[in-house]
């Protein structure tokens, strides 16, 4: 709001290097949105996958966290570790997650995503695809130091929200 009344009072000499808040809003909104797969591609990886909300949370967690305790998803999740075990052993069946030891310690089983698991959760949630990678791979490296900046000072605006997964 600062900002806002600063730059209506300022008088600009130069026109064509303001720009205006409504135009930057549209080109994030268009950005996001080209980010996004379509209706028809959400569709299609849904009906392939043959997993449930509650299985694709799970992965989520592991897709960002990498391998993790039954006791540390059913917390995340708010759910009993059966629930938690019932929904790995599916995925297990799957072949979309394993289990493996702690190589810290060999009492602990952690699962994690196998390679498929990984796909399925790119597919599923495309923003944790490759799509902005491969946008970013285009720019020089003076623009995307420049949309580094620039990103880093909007989330600095942005509240911080807590998302479970």
């Amino acid at each position: 709001m600062a900002a806002e009344s600063t730059l209506s009072s300022q008088s600009y000499q130069n026109i064509d290097s303001y720009v205006a808040l409504d135009d930057l809003a549209d080109l994030l909104r268009e950005t996001v949105q080209r980010l996004q797969p379509s209706a028809h591609e959400i569709s299609e990886a849904w009906s392939d996958a043959q997993v449930t909300m509650q299985q694709l949370r799970v992965m989520t967690i592991l897709y960002h966290e990498g391998p993790t305790r039954v006791s540390d998803l059913a917390r995340r999740l708010g759910v009993s570790t059966p629930t938690i075990t019932g929904i790995l052993d599916r995925l297990v069946k799957q072949r979309i997650t394993y289990r493996m030891n702690d190589a810290r310690d060999r009492r602990v089983v952690l699962n994690n995503l196998t390679h498929d698991g990984r796909d399925l959760v790119e597919r599923l949630m495309p923003a944790q695809g490759d799509s902005a990678v491969l946008a970013l791979a285009r720019l020089s490296q003076d623009e995307r130091y420049a949309l580094k900046e620039a990103l880093t000072s909007l989330l600095r605006a942005l509240p911080r929200q807590h998302r479970p997964a």
